[in-house]
């Protein structure tokens, strides 16, 4: 009877230490996660922003130049990252995520606009679903770049801020050159972005008019 006892009182706290062990590893796990999205979404605002990195910046680094250069502040219902200059007293830009459908799913970016928002200082996609070497490469650093510098003046009615054209034709300060096979993908991104910046805008804006009374 004693023996049993024992063995009975033995497994439940093996069973409690291995649980106890599993759930703090797990905790741990999950804090690390949290810290590596967060590094990561701070070094995105600093690259859309133009806010430059040494080539071999530790994640310290990242953290650190965010915190001195970066404000953070709301817009509506979504985040906003107001950049300063190197002396943090002047704005340099507000970056803003924008989210919308793609071809096979959702897309998320990170955009920075100039301080009087009639510029896009950068763009970056970082998470989708598309096809790897076709819609999938929105995430090249050509696409990307060719959004940087284009004007945000606001398009009349029916029109919108970007139009993609065949590969190697933009020419217009409002073209870009789309993806070749994934007319789909940049056809939902044309469509989105316009869609969202026609929203963030005039809000951003409004805020810092509304700031400066």
């Amino acid at each position: 009877m004693k023996g049993r006892l024992f063995s009975t009182l033995y497994m439940f706290l093996l069973s409690l230490v291995f649980t106890s062990v599993v759930s703090g590893l797990n905790v741990i796990h999950q804090d690390r996660i949290r810290l590596n999205e967060e590094r990561k979404r701070q070094a995105l605002v600093l690259h859309v922003l133009n806010i430059t990195l040494e080539p071999h910046a530790t994640d310290q680094d990242v953290s650190r130049t965010f915190s001195r250069r970066v404000r953070a502040a709301t817009l509506g219902d979504r985040p906003l990252y107001v950049g300063l200059d190197a002396d943090a007293s002047t704005v340099v830009g507000y970056a803003f995520p924008v989210s919308g459908p793609g071809f096979w799913g959702p897309i998320e970016a990170m955009v920075a606009v100039d301080p009087q928002g009639q510029r896009i200082l950068g763009i970056a996609f970082y998470r989708h679903s598309e096809t790897p070497g076709l819609g999938g490469r929105i995430t090249e650093n050509w696409f990307q770049r060719q959004f940087q510098g284009r004007p945000l003046d606001m398009p009349a009615a029916g029109m919108r801020f970007f139009y993609f054209k065949p590969p190697g034709t933009a020419s217009g300060p409002s073209e870009l050159d789309a993806i070749t096979g994934a007319t789909e993908t940049t056809k939902r991104l044309e469509k989105f972005l316009d869609e969202e910046l026609k929203k963030t805008i005039p809000l951003l804006l409004e805020q810092k008019k509304l700031q400066r009374v």
